[in-house]
């Protein structure tokens, strides 16, 4: 009788963390925690200041009628992210009185927050991931902070990017990965190393043709969000927004903090990331 209950008990485990039979409720479970846990975080941990009044003060540049990229600055520097920041922001602005209401932009990125794990939630459930490794999507504590602690663009244009992957996995919603992707990179141009993989997607699942279409898509939709800049400053937009040249300081880094500052910031140290990550993606497209 004990061996058919410990039997019984590991088939349990077994189907709860390692098949799909519970996903859907442990993912639901997890959403509710992570919703009280990030409100928690919000009410009990203190907000830092480092881009959101510079964001801000762009953003009142722009609803003043500037349209030269090179004129939009902020206490933190200029404005570099794409005309889609600017709408997004200009919203945010709008919700949270000029930009003053912190706390209430907190609460719109915790929603931003639970969306975005929602959307990684359902990437994992189509990729048939175990419900054993969904709690390690609460515990990251950079997470939470960059979301609701700082209240960076990364959350925003990342909640776009992850929308454009879970549609690529559904035939039914695939034609919509080239805008959504596009919209992800209309605020923040990093998005776009996610180009290579959804242009294989794209391939493999629709041909030439299709490629050129979702590509064609993600070029007109750029335009068209950035309509405004392009057509009264279209060199000082591109050169700002999309400034493939812009040297990163490394007291910003958390990655590379151990080769140094002066490995960091060197020319060659950029043509080893760059041939390291077009030597993966070669690998990748031949496995």
């Amino acid at each position: 009788m004990i061996r058919a209950q410990t039997t019984r008990v590991r088939a349990l485990v077994h189907s709860v963390l390692l098949t799909q039979r519970f996903f859907v409720p442990i993912a639901l479970m997890l959403l509710v925690v992570e919703a009280i846990l990030t409100y928690a975080i919000i009410q009990r941990v203190s907000y830092t200041e480092i881009d959101w009044q510079t964001y801000m003060q762009q953003v009142h540049g722009v609803l003043g009628g500037e349209r030269n990229y090179t004129k939009l600055q902020g206490d933190t520097g200029p404005l570099v992210y794409p005309a889609g920041f600017v709408w997004i922001y200009s919203v945010l602005c709008a919700l949270t009185n000029n930009g003053t209401d912190v706390r209430r932009a907190q609460y719109v990125f915790m929603g931003i927050y639970l969306a975005t794990q929602a959307l990684v939630l359902m990437i994992y459930r189509r990729a048939r991931v175990p419900p054993l490794v969904l709690p390690l999507l609460v515990v990251s504590k950079r997470l939470h902070s960059i979301f609701v602690l700082r209240l960076f663009n990364d959350p925003v244009a990342m909640l776009f990017a992850y929308a454009a992957v879970l549609s690529m996995t559904r035939t039914d919603t695939r034609r919509w990965s080239g805008l959504l992707l596009s919209l992800g990179i209309a605020v923040k141009m990093n998005v776009q190393l996610l180009l290579p993989g959804a242009a294989f997607v794209w391939w493999r699942t629709g041909g030439l043709r299709t490629t050129v279409v979702q590509l064609v898509v993600v070029a007109l939709s750029q335009v068209v969000i950035a309509a405004p800049f392009v057509y009264a400053f279209p060199h000082e937009y591109v050169a700002r927004a999309f400034e493939y040249t812009r040297q990163f300081n490394f007291v910003w880094t958390v990655n590379w903090r151990f080769i140094g500052d002066r490995v960091f910031a060197s020319h060659e140290w950029a043509l080893v990331l760059a041939a390291a990550h077009i030597a993966l993606l070669v690998a990748l497209a031949v496995v």
